[in-house]
């Protein structure tokens, strides 16, 4: 009996079973394969219909010389999707998403060693224009910017705190940023003041999303250069994108800022028996005990071109205790030695009761 062994040989490293035998002669009657059949025998990746047409209908795929030749725009051929091996690629994604997870874990355990390495916490504001800005799109900024503030471990300051207090004088009215910034900065202790000038997103899609965001460091009293973003608008998603972009901006940008300068409060009312409220208390991390020097002013320090750099403080002129802590973030201190604080006074921690 003569026969015939067909071998074959697939590029990329799949192997084609041989599948082709010459009939059998010598009382044997003839035999033939089936290579119409498109579903898949039991067991098997591919049908005997998608054999035939690898081995006979396109038999120059069969030489691995193919893969190394073959030009991708040119050809048509989707032998990924032929010889996709669906274990592997799960196994891939699979170790993706682990890779992924352990990031991920990394960066928050970074992040709460850095919140721990800090003691007091940073009070970031923020403020929309109302008449530039439609209530909607102020509206689900500062959701996203309130979650990201207090993710990165800083004190959000809402818009309606901010006109709150503004309320009881013209800052508002005459759009006069510096009676602003030195308002907010003294109560409730806001460091840095994001003020929101512009912000359009599109009614629908596609489109184009733009910000216009303003940083000003209300103890440095500098407004940083305006940070502009835009991004096209694809899909409704996309806005959520945008928004989530620019407030981690904003907030990347003032928690490197702030620490230009020690971290500080100041008295706002003077309350009987030399003793003074503090715009910080429990929540920004002051304890009872915790003493701090009664700073008039400082020295700024800029680079060539200007910018801040950094920040020196005066002499003490003075030093207070926390007596008690109250409300939510606030503080009653006493006089221990030196002159009284007043309002532009810097209070700036010597150490903690836990150092």
């Amino acid at each position: 009996m003569k026969s015939c062994n067909i071998r074959c040989f697939a590029g990329m490293g799949f192997v084609v079973f041989c599948f082709l035998l010459l009939p059998c002669i010598s009382g044997c009657s003839p035999s033939f394969p089936d290579i119409v059949t498109e579903k898949p025998p039991e067991g098997y990746t591919f049908s005997s219909a998608e054999v035939r047409r690898i081995m006979l209908d396109n038999p120059f795929l069969l030489s691995g010389d193919y893969f190394l030749r073959r030009n991708p725009e040119k050809e048509s051929t989707n032998l990924i999707k032929i010889f996709a091996d669906a274990g592997e690629k799960a196994r891939t994604q699979a170790d993706t998403e682990k890779r992924l997870e352990r990031l991920e874990k990394a960066i928050l355990k970074e992040r709460e060693i850095r919140k721990s390495l800090e003691p007091y916490r940073t009070k970031i504001g923020f403020l929309v224009d109302t008449q530039n800005i439609s209530v909607i799109a102020g509206e689900k900024f500062l959701r996203i910017a309130k979650e990201t503030t207090e993710r990165n471990g800083a004190i959000y300051v809402d818009d309606r705190d901010i006109r709150e207090v503004l309320s009881k004088t013209d800052c508002l009215k005459r759009r006069d940023l510096a009676c602003i910034t030195k308002i907010v900065g003294i109560y409730p202790g806001t460091r840095m003041l994001n003020l929101v000038e512009m912000l359009s997103l599109p009614d629908s899609v596609p489109g184009e999303a733009t910000a216009r965001v303003s940083i000003i460091d209300t103890g440095l009293a500098y407004r940083y250069p305006i940070l502009e973003m835009k991004m096209p608008i694809k899909a409704a998603d996309d806005v959520s994108s945008f928004l989530n972009l620019l407030a981690s901006k904003v907030v990347d940008i003032a928690l490197e800022k702030k620490n230009l300068m020690p971290w500080y409060c100041h008295a706002f009312s003077e309350e009987e028996d030399e003793r003074w409220f503090i715009s910080a208390g429990a929540i920004s991390g002051l304890k009872e005990g915790d003493l701090l020097n009664v700073v008039r002013s400082g020295k700024l320090i800029k680079t060539p071109t200007g910018l801040p750099a950094g920040w020196i403080p005066g002499d003490p002129k003075g030093v207070v205790r926390v007596e008690r802590l109250v409300a939510d973030d606030l503080a009653i201190v006493s006089l221990v030695s030196g002159i009284p604080p007043e309002l532009e006074d810097f209070l700036i921690p010597q150490r903690t009761t836990s150092e």
